[in-house]
């Protein structure tokens, strides 16, 4: 296994040098009610194992965050992709996702999964 210590050195350099070439692949506002968001959800298409149950009522649920009884997004009745519904971003090695103001000036919510 490599080091994150090794792997983080080594995306500073990248970023910090102009002789060398690297391709990344990321993937952006992917729809979590089509594709899924790695949470599961009540009453969804996709299967949820015996072990799993815990999490589709969970409030950590990126799914249940929005109509949670303290979340002001349960004042919103459409299903806003991004907002009341999770979008899912993938990357690669060495991708990154820039500091930036969310629509709306909203705060947002990310998870890293490996």
């Amino acid at each position: 296994m490599v080091p994150t210590e090794l792997v983080e050195k080594e995306f500073w350099r990248l970023v910090s040098t102009i002789e060398d070439d690297v391709t990344v692949e990321y993937g952006a506002d992917i729809a979590s009610k089509e594709f899924g968001s790695g949470f599961p959800v009540k009453n969804g298409h996709f299967q949820t194992s015996p072990e799993d149950q815990h999490y589709v009522s969970s409030g950590w649920n990126l799914n249940n965050m929005p109509v949670l009884d303290a979340s002001v997004l349960t004042h919103i009745t459409a299903d806003i992709c991004g907002m009341k519904l999770p979008w899912l971003y993938v990357g690669m090695c060495f991708s990154s996702f820039c500091w930036h103001i969310e629509d709306h000036w909203s705060y947002s919510i990310n998870y890293l999964h490996w």
